[in-house]
C-alpha cells in the first residue's frame, strides 16, 4: 500500500484530501491496517485491494466502502482509485462491479452514494458502466489540496434488496 501511493501520489493528489506523510511508509500502513480491521469488524467499513493475477504482491488499486449503516437507511460511500499505469484498461469497472455484487448481497447494503469531481471524467465514466445514477451536485463538498471543491453525487440502488 505504500508503494501504490508513493508511486501514484502526484497522479492521485489533484482529487484526493492532502494525504498525511504515513500514507507513504510501511509503518503508517501497519497502523492503519488495525484500524481498518476493527473498522470491518465493527460492521462500518469494508476497505479492498486490487491485485494484478499475475503479481498479487502488487497493490493496483483500491476501494473503500466506507460509512457503512444498517436501518433505516442500509448505505455506504464508495470511493476508489487506480494505479495510474493501468488507467483506462477497464480494471476498475470490473473490479467495482464485483466488490459492488458483494456489498448489495453479503452485507445485504441497499445504496451506495458515490461523488466525484466534475472534471474527473475517468470516475464519471466508471460510475456511469456501473449503473450510478446522478443526484446532483455539492457545492463546496470536500477540501482538496486547501480548496473546497464541488462534487457530482451520484448512487446505485440495491433493487434485489429484501431486507
Amino acid at each position: 500500500m505504500a508503494q501504490f501511493y508513493s508511486r501514484n501520489r502526484a497522479y492521485l493528489q489533484p482529487f484526493s484530501p492532502i494525504f498525511g506523510e504515513e500514507i507513504f511508509t510501511i509503518r503508517g500502513w501497519r497502523n492503519r491496517i488495525e484500524a481498518t480491521l476493527a473498522e470491518y469488524r465493527a460492521g462500518r467499513g469494508l476497505r479492498l485491494m486490487l491485485l494484478p493475477i499475475e503479481e498479487p504482491s502488487r497493490v493496483i488499486g483500491v476501494a473503500n466502502f466506507t460509512s457503512i449503516t444498517s436501518f433505516p437507511t442500509f448505505l455506504c460511500n464508495l470511493g476508489y482509485s487506480v494505479d495510474e499505469a493501468e488507467q483506462g484498461k477497464g480494471l476498475m469497472t470490473e473490479a467495482l462491479d464485483r466488490a459492488i455484487g458483494y456489498v448489495f448481497q453479503d452485507l445485504g447494503l441497499h445504496r451506495i452514494e458515490a461523488n466525484y469531481m466534475p472534471r474527473n471524467r475517468a470516475s464519471a465514466r466508471v460510475l456511469e458502466k456501473l449503473g450510478f445514477t446522478i443526484e446532483g451536485q455539492a457545492k463546496d463538498y470536500i477540501l482538496i489540496g486547501g480548496k473546497w471543491e464541488d462534487h457530482v453525487r451520484t448512487s446505485l440502488t440495491n433493487r434485489a434488496w429484501n431486507g
